[in-house]
């Protein structure tokens, strides 16, 4: 081996050993201080809604960029992040490669250590008696991990194994059994088996009761002829009550000095809105034009 040969061996090594460091920080995963993931079947959809929220363990340094596992057969429908005034907003489009045993790999940055994943899996299989086979394999090591699985409206004989050591009530008769894990490795697998009964095919939001409402009576119904009369004099009060009140604010308007009223524009007042639908988290009311709940934040589902 010549002198010139020895030199460019040596200058590769050492390029190698440079960027070694380098090169295991960009492959070290992002470390998640929690992760809250929540498996709703047939919540809004025949299929199973899972979303994860956590936080980043980083606090400088962003954009970051974080990846997990969902099934090949899932389609995913949002990536997002939380600003500094609690408003989830859209990612850039996430990065989605094969990843091989059934999984497909998503990948996007986050400007902020709050993020937000969801998904549909059309993975519940059988009918009336269903069952639903859920699996976390983590991507990145995180400190603590919750499993919340919403059991649907007018499901029967609802069993999850392991059985979950926490069962919670929420708004319209939801039930949650929650899973508590800490410090998961990555390429750790968090399982879960559960199994219902369920004839009846409507997701449970189309079996939500909305609030009960007063009943509206038809006024023709107790329409009572008035008093000739009597509707005479009620007018003449009333126009004699409105000249004295138009007069009143003419002498008041004359007293005031002139004001300017900069920024003020028409529509301003707020007229009263009818709930459209419920957010699935807290049960609050929604609007129209409402994306995300304006109690909890929560995304709003369609």
């Amino acid at each position: 081996m010549n002198v010139r040969t020895l030199f460019f061996a040596f200058g590769a090594l050492a390029l190698i050993t440079l960027a070694a460091p380098a090169f295991a920080m960009a492959q070290t995963p992002e470390r998640i201080t929690n992760l809250d993931i929540s498996v709703w079947p047939e919540f809004d959809d025949p299929r199973v809604l899972v979303q994860y929220d956590g936080n980043l363990a980083a606090q400088n340094d962003y954009p970051r960029e974080i990846s997990f596992y969902i099934p090949t057969s899932a389609v995913l429908t949002a990536t997002a992040y939380q600003d500094e005034s609690q408003q989830f907003l859209n990612t850039d489009p996430a990065t989605v490669t094969d990843a091989g045993n059934g999984l497909k790999r998503v990948t996007f940055k986050v400007p902020k250590p709050h993020f937000h994943l969801e998904y549909y899996d059309d993975a519940i299989k059988g009918t009336p008696d269903k069952s639903l086979a859920f699996a976390y394999t983590a991507l990145s090591p995180a400190d603590s991990v919750q499993i919340q699985v919403q059991q649907p409206l007018k499901a029967d004989n609802f069993k999850i194994a392991p059985a979950a050591a926490l069962i919670s009530e929420g708004m319209h008769d939801f039930k949650y059994h929650i899973f508590n894990y800490t410090s998961i490795a990555a390429d750790q697998e968090l399982k879960l088996q559960i199994n219902y009964t369920k004839a009846d095919p409507k997701p449970s939001l189309q079996n939500v009761v909305p609030p009960e409402t007063a009943p509206q009576t038809n006024a023709a119904d107790n329409a009572v002829a008035p008093d000739p009369q009597q509707t005479y004099l009620l007018v003449g009060a009333g126009v004699i009550l409105a000249l004295g009140l138009l007069a009143l604010g003419m002498w008041y308007m004359r007293r005031q000095p002139r004001l300017a009223f900069a920024g003020m524009s028409a529509g301003t007042g707020k007229r009263a809105q009818h709930a459209v639908g419920f957010c699935g988290q807290c049960g609050s009311a929604l609007h129209a034009g409402d994306n995300f709940c304006p109690k909890c934040g929560a995304k709003k589902r369609n």
